[in-house]
């Protein structure tokens, strides 16, 4: 997907809203999956996409987003700097960070002044419902950083494959979804399984809500 804006949407009739949203993510899946994601909405105008910092504050100075989703897995302690840099671009712009790897540290965080953070795991509705509320410049988002797994490590392939079979994903559709073979969606399901201390699908979507934190 471009990173320049295609057609605009239609204003939603029930909201005076026409939201712009700049994706940040070193990971190119990631940011097409929440650009298509939250393009659907209809409140949701353009998303722009970006890899890095310096795409992203071009992006943000030219377009004036009204939200940055920022992916933090790989900043380290550059949260802050890129936090700036974007509010360099575009004062305004409200910030709502994302990260893959679980324990993230609260520090960084805070000191990039973001509105709210996304665990890894976190439903697609929560994200929608995130940005939107970032748009609106609510207040009411959770900026706990606390780990809900239980102690469990996956990895980012697993909690995909969990993620899916909670939702009654056959393994057939989950290696489509995932574009991966049959063999690989039983090797990381048998892992994950393990990991969990569980001995089948059934007994591992009980207790995804509680290793991927969701409510």
């Amino acid at each position: 997907m471009s990173t320049h804006p295609g057609p605009s949407r239609p204003r939603d009739p029930h909201s005076d809203h026409a939201v712009r949203v700049l994706i940040v993510d070193a990971h190119e899946p990631t940011r097409l999956g929440l650009a298509l994601l939250l393009q659907r909405q209809s409140w949701v105008e353009r998303c722009y996409l970006a890899g890095g910092q310096e795409k992203a504050v071009e992006l943000a100075a030219r377009f004036r987003p009204a939200v940055a989703v920022v992916d933090i897995s790989n900043l380290g302690p550059f949260v802050a700097s890129l936090a700036s840099a974007l509010r360099g671009a575009h004062a305004p712009i409200q910030l709502l960070l994302t990260s893959r790897c679980n324990g993230t540290a609260t520090a960084p965080v805070r000191q990039a002044g973001a509105v709210g953070f996304l665990p890894p795991g976190t439903p697609g509705a929560a994200v929608v419902g995130a940005v939107r509320a970032a748009a609106l410049e609510e207040t009411a988002i959770d900026l706990s950083i606390t780990p809900s797994s239980g102690g469990v490590r996956l990895s980012e392939r697993e909690r995909q494959v969990l993620q899916l079979l909670a939702t009654g994903a056959t393994n057939r559709e989950i290696a489509e979804q995932l574009h991966l073979g049959p063999d690989s969606v039983k090797k990381h399901a048998s892992s994950l399984y393990r990991k969990l201390g569980v001995r089948n699908r059934t007994e591992a979507t009980q207790r995804a809500p509680e290793v991927l934190g969701v409510a």
